[in-house]
């Protein structure tokens, strides 16, 4: 059976990441092994959110990150794909960085829309998804949130929100957050939800930085299998980031202070959503965006980031 090790760098809103990933296929489609993974937190989407564009400084931070991802992923991998979400679309510089970082990293970086985004979220986990029954997927970075109704495995309906962590973190006042700020970064995710896919799923499903965060996949590099979060569970932790200093809460959990930080925007986010469609709790894969990445240019070729795809 034929296989192939293809190393897939996503440029998020909050995070450089790379996958190395071994994927071969069969008759259900490319089946995707993880092999190694890095990551390095740069919060573009909040340098976008307060000035419309990467700038200079941290453009060179995005740079000197994405040639060290480079240089991980070419030392375990002859394929290198690069795709770039919500902070680079968004940005009034994004294109002209774009092609800067192409030259730079010898690799062309594939500026995903929306809808691309989500389909790749979706082809990364597809095989967690329940065989029949509609449900939910939500992925959720740091500039954008996409969500996708499905039947089965099969995709009926998709929209990208204009809502992710880092986003709404910019607008958050205080440390911890300040109650009318934190009620009004709600607001501004129930407005954002009018744009969501009608349906009545029975189960949902979450992937991306801001669950994985709230899940702890981050901290043990998605290596630990799935987790359940109820908005029980959503509750209790948004009382403690709302009364709790970031620092303090990072040296009692381990994490990242950077990332706790970011923790209050991804609980209303999460927390919203199931409100919305009803749902009292939702199943965190570590699969995502970046699975689809690879198992899609394992059978599309370099047309793997491209909106229309072949019949198959």
């Amino acid at each position: 059976m034929e296989r192939e090790r293809i190393a897939a760098i996503d440029i998020g809103s909050d995070t450089v990441h790379v996958l190395v990933a071994d994927v071969s296929g069969s008759t259900d489609g490319p089946v995707v092994s993880r092999v190694s993974q890095r990551g390095e937190l740069l919060e573009l989407g909040r340098q976008i959110e307060t000035t419309g564009q990467v700038g200079r400084s941290a453009a060179a931070r995005l740079e000197a990150s994405l040639l060290r991802c480079m240089g991980f992923a070419r030392r375990k991998s002859g394929r290198v794909i690069v795709g770039a979400t919500e902070a680079l679309r968004r940005a009034t510089d994004g294109a002209a960085l774009v092609e800067r970082l192409s030259r730079e990293a010898g690799e062309p970086v594939r500026v995903l829309s929306g809808s691309r985004e989500a389909a790749l979220g979706l082809a990364g986990e597809v095989h967690r998804l329940d065989p029949a029954g509609s449900q939910l997927l939500i992925d959720s970075g740091g500039a954008s949130t996409e969500l996708t109704i499905t039947e089965g495995r099969r995709a009926v309906a998709s929209a990208s929100l204009p809502v992710g962590a880092a986003l709404l973190g910019a607008e958050l006042r205080g440390d911890p957050p300040e109650a009318l700020s934190w009620a009004l970064a709600g607001a501004r995710i129930g407005t954002a939800l009018s744009l969501a896919p009608a349906g009545k799923p029975a189960r949902a499903w979450a992937t991306g930085g801001s669950a994985h965060n709230l899940a702890g996949l981050e901290r043990t590099r998605s290596r630990s299998g799935d987790r359940l979060l109820t908005r029980e569970d959503l509750s209790k932790l948004a009382a403690r980031l709302l009364a709790e200093r970031a620092r303090k809460l990072a040296r009692g959990s381990g994490e990242d202070p950077a990332r706790v930080k970011i923790l209050p925007p991804g609980v209303l986010i999460i927390a919203t959503i199931l409100a919305h469609y009803d749902l009292d709790e939702v199943t965190v894969v570590p699969e995502g965006l970046r699975d689809g990445m690879v198992g899609t240019a394992f059978e599309l070729g370099d047309a793997w980031w491209e909106d229309q795809l072949p019949n198959r």
